[in-house]
């Protein structure tokens, strides 16, 4: 944990020229142009994932719809306030580090296929969404099917007090998962430096929580260390071959972005966020707040879901970071036209 921050902060450095180049051709996607939007419209509510959402219709009577379609380069959609809520980097990342990705997936073909329920759990009513909608591939596949959740530290439910201690998860003791963590290190320090320049304060109270939670969680003598975790992000998720239905995460702060990476072999999974009525190509190497992913016809997918707990931000002290605003990142990359915010009609008298 001590080398996570500088190695980072490092990595960012070098990939920053290329990152502000990639943005400089990014388009701005505003949202609701014809209205003001509150940022606590697209906030992760707190409903029943996987539960058709009737928030569209909600809004629909109050604010113009914006359908964004099919979007394939490099985008920001904002918010009329400039405050930035999505960021789209389709083939980010090289085909070594794809390739990379995908060979340390397939050493977890046995340990996801155990995530799959089977018998009577399939049926049963407190059985999640999240562990439905399987596509396994003839004959098995490369990585086979299944989900596995990660985290150096969480609460344990319905102990999710300040003074509770925070738990390792039950997979982060596992030698497989953990030698999964150890190969995919240098791509989680790429995604860390990524998170570092779009999102400064973001990454700087992740780091800050990451540095903090080995004190208050409870760990077995069989537990790696928490030290070892390579990311600044809370934890972990590893979907694989699954079909997504529309959701919205929640247990993170409304500015604590989700960073979702694409990986896998010759597919053309999109992503849709249904707020914005957009969809994403969703390809391998692509980085990207109701969202889904829907059936695709080749291929094998899977994605790495990094996200945030505010609850365990506010255990070690961490405050909440602000929105990155898109005036910052135009001064940053050196435009001259820093001022995207609506301006007001002055009705002159004659």
């Amino acid at each position: 944990m001590a080398s996570l921050g500088p190695e980072s902060r490092n990595l960012h450095a070098l990939l920053s020229s290329e990152i502000k180049q990639i943005m400089k051709e990014a388009s701005a996607v505003p949202v609701f142009k014809g209205g003001v939007l509150q940022p606590h419209l697209l906030q992760k509510a707190r409903q029943p994932s996987g539960v058709p959402s009737t928030q569209q219709e909600k809004l629909r009577k109050y604010f113009p719809m914006t359908v964004l379609g099919r979007i394939s380069e490099p985008a920001m959609i904002v918010d009329n306030h400039g405050k930035i809520m999505v960021w789209y980097l389709p083939n980010i990342l090289s085909g070594s580090r794809v390739d990379l990705m995908n060979t340390a997936t397939m050493d977890l073909r046995g340990y996801l296929l155990k995530s799959i329920p089977v018998g009577k759990s399939v049926t049963d009513k407190k059985h999640s969404w999240r562990s439905e909608g399987f596509h396994m591939p003839e004959g098995g596949g490369t990585f086979g099917a299944g989900r596995v959740t990660v985290s150096p530290a969480y609460f344990m439910q319905r102990r999710e007090r300040l003074q509770d201690p925070l738990v390792t998860s039950a997979s982060y003791s596992s030698n497989s998962v953990q030698q999964w963590l150890k190969v995919i290190s240098g791509t989680e320090l790429f995604f860390n430096a990524i998170t570092a320049f779009i999102a400064p304060e973001l990454f700087e109270a992740g780091l800050a929580a990451a540095s903090k939670v080995s004190s208050a969680t409870l760990q077995s003598k069989k537990t790696a260390p928490t030290s070892q975790w390579p990311s600044i992000f809370s934890g972990l998720e590893l979907i694989v071959n699954r079909i997504t239905l529309g959701h919205r995460d929640a247990g993170g702060a409304s500015s604590h972005y989700d960073l979702l990476a694409s990986f896998g072999i010759g597919h053309k999974a999109t992503f849709r966020i249904e707020d914005l009525e957009a969809e994403l190509d969703y390809f391998p190497g692509t980085l990207v707040l109701e969202h889904s992913v829907g059936p695709w016809k080749i291929g094998e997918r899977f994605v790495v879901a990094h996200f945030m707990k505010d609850k365990v931000h506010d255990r070690v002290g961490v405050s909440k970071p602000a929105f990155p605003v898109q005036m910052d990142f135009l001064q940053l990359l050196g435009s001259r036209d820093t001022d995207h915010r609506p301006r007001k009609r002055v009705r002159r008298e004659i």
